[in-house]
């Protein structure tokens, strides 16, 4: 059981590190980015090339600040209620049958997170942190969420980048011999919204472990949302458990 526990933590700092090199010019767009449209081009031998317009889904984008600090972007809970007006978004854990896990234990699944990943205690309070983690069934169930604020050098943002990120993640793991773990590049919805998404399958425990990661970006920001459960089915209720501020 408690390998599937950290497996996110672990699952997490592959993937940061796969793509928080170097360092990308940010926008500051207020609004949803939805979909990227992209032009690929399709030839054949009988006719001259053609373009045709694809659509691309997206990391979903909120507004960019010039705050640095990673603090600035973390959320609050209050009465087993998570929200975090960076990222506009709400976790309402009674209303649907979870129950967060204490700070202390939130803090115990850090300091492993750090062990494992060989970051330095200094770089990782600048660079990240878990905002929530609750589980289902009031806190006896399988299916889990978490929330993780992280500072990206750069942040990917569609399906092309993602898929990088993905390609590269799954050869880290096949080096580090963890051949019980699959990831793949998709699509999710989140607060009625396409957005891109990882998937993962875990065999490595008692049981089989289906996640799902959505990404909301704030300028360098992210926050990180992964939901868990023994279906890809459920792992996209408990992200459905999510709504928006406004």
């Amino acid at each position: 059981m408690k390998k599937n526990i950290f497996i996110p933590l672990l699952f997490l700092t592959v993937v940061m590190t796969a793509c928080s090199n170097g360092a990308k010019s940010e926008t500051t767009a207020s609004t949803t980015k939805a979909a990227e449209t992209t032009t690929v081009a399709t030839t054949t031998t009988e006719a001259p090339t053609t373009a045709e317009t694809t659509t691309q889904a997206a990391v979903i984008e909120e507004e960019s600040h010039a705050e640095d600090d990673i603090q600035f972007y973390r959320g609050k809970k209050e009465n087993n209620v998570y929200t975090n007006s960076v990222f506009n978004i709400k976790f309402d854990a009674p209303a649907n049958g979870y129950k967060m896990q204490s700070r202390d234990n939130i803090a115990q699944m850090r300091d492993i997170f750090i062990k494992q990943s060989g970051m330095s205690q200094e770089e990782a309070d600048s660079s990240i942190y878990m905002d929530v983690y609750a589980t289902s069934e009031n806190g006896k169930g399988v299916s889990s969420v978490n929330v993780v604020i992280e500072k990206m050098g750069t942040p990917f943002e569609n399906e092309t980048e993602l898929a990088k990120v993905v390609d590269n993640l799954q050869n880290q793991y096949k080096a580090a011999g963890m051949v019980n773990v699959s990831v793949e590049s998709d699509k999710a919805r989140f607060n009625g919204k396409e957005t891109i998404a990882l998937n993962a399958t875990d065999t490595s425990g008692d049981y089989t472990v289906y996640r799902k990661q959505i990404y909301i970006k704030s300028g360098n920001f992210m926050a990180i949302i992964t939901a868990s459960s023994t279906s890809e089915e459920k792992a996209q209720k408990a992200l459905d458990g999510f709504t928006s501020l406004n």
